[in-house]
């Protein structure tokens, strides 16, 4: 996992597998490294523009343009979630037990297969095999941990997530009274992003912080929209901290932070069809990922100025992104005709982040 810039892969979910979506595909996969989109949508837009006389099929013919970008994986609609978890996860567990801290994020629009991804499975209803890379993450993180017999290893879970620029706790015991809520975010001394006053629960096993997620996922705001039957309403993250402590006596140890983040999508009002409660949370989802683009941005032009105060998500992210971490982005993707507008801008998205830079050192 290289230690300079933000590792980024693309994930293009099945056709079909989410709702108001046409049959026409307008992604495509070339080699293991680029993608590249018909830009279906453009080209309508177009031929609405240009001559009468000239037929539709013409002006698409005409205007259709393709775009290629190429990250460092591809995964098409039938890749398997052990393939993704070897690639976008491994090298962040290995990170964090050398005592890096690690973060994957999933960007990308509402119903694109972000949650799946990262969160699916954990639990016995799940089999393994469907189970998304935080589930796997926290099991492989144990079986390299008990293996390792220079160290003594504690592991403590936190979960939070951003809801309509407010942050909450979702391992508070009385989270659902209300409690934990709206907490403050400062900065570590490495510069991180942290939630002030967060639940941390010591987890002995990969079952017990399993269980740990899965209480707090419970707690995670999702509404059901035209786009997505359960869509994710707030910006979620899961954190492990690990802590590393050399057997050897007078050895210095280790504390490293690994930060799962199920960014919620962005979403076009009127493709989603939301109103009221739903409405508000599409625009505060909206801006806030407008302010993390901002920062992407920024970052990637290496500017003096990076604004991260500008949301209460870019706070809690400062750091992972473009800071001390090894970061990945896993960017999600639709591969319907009509839904290229969204699979471009996230993939222009994915190729900013590429060019950030990361600080990650070990954090004794």
């Amino acid at each position: 996992m290289g230690g300079d810039r933000v590792n980024v892969f693309a994930r293009v979910r099945p056709l079909g597998s989410a709702r108001a979506e046409s049959d026409s595909e307008a992604v495509r996969l070339d080699g293991d490294t680029n993608i590249t989109v018909d830009d279906i949508e453009g080209a309508i837009n177009e031929s609405l523009r240009g001559s009468s006389g000239a037929s539709l099929g013409d002006a698409l013919k005409a205007s259709a343009q393709r775009k290629t970008f190429e990250f460092d994986g591809v995964f098409g609609g039938e890749s398997e979630q052990a393939e993704v978890f070897k690639e976008v996860g491994l090298p962040v567990v290995d990170a964090v037990l050398a005592g890096y801290h690690g973060c994957v994020f999933a960007y990308g629009q509402t119903g694109s297969g972000k949650t799946y991804s990262l969160l699916h499975g954990g639990s016995a209803a799940h089999s393994f095999q469907d189970s998304g890379l935080l589930p796997r993450l926290a099991a492989t993180l144990y079986v390299k941990a008990a293996r390792d017999v220079s160290h003594d290893y504690t592991v403590e879970a936190g979960c939070f997530q951003v809801y309509n620029e407010q942050v909450s706790d979702l391992l508070h015991p009385e989270h659902r009274s209300g409690k934990g809520a709206n907490l403050s975010v400062s900065k570590d001394r490495s510069g991180h992003g942290q939630v002030d006053q967060l639940t941390w629960v010591a987890c002995g096993s990969a079952n017990d912080l399993l269980a740990q997620f899965a209480s707090a996922r419970k707690n995670v705001v999702y509404a059901e929209t035209k786009m997505n039957k359960a869509s994710s309403r707030s910006h979620a993250c899961f954190q492990l901290r690990v802590s590393r402590r050399p057997k050897q006596a007078g050895a210095r140890g280790t504390v490293s932070l690994c930060s799962v983040v199920d960014l919620a999508g962005s979403e076009r009002v009127k493709r989603s069809g939301v109103a009221g409660k739903e409405l508000k949370e599409a625009i505060n989802i909206n801006g806030s990922l407008l302010a993390l683009g901002n920062v992407v941005a920024a970052l990637a032009a290496k500017k003096k100025h990076v604004p991260y105060r500008d949301s209460k998500l870019t706070r809690v992210l400062e750091g992972s992104v473009g800071g001390n971490c090894k970061t990945t982005l896993l960017c999600c993707c639709s591969p319907s005709a009509d839904s290229t507008s969204e699979t471009l801008a996230a993939l222009a998205f994915a190729a900013r982040a590429m060019r950030c830079e990361c600080k990650a050192v070990v954090n004794e």
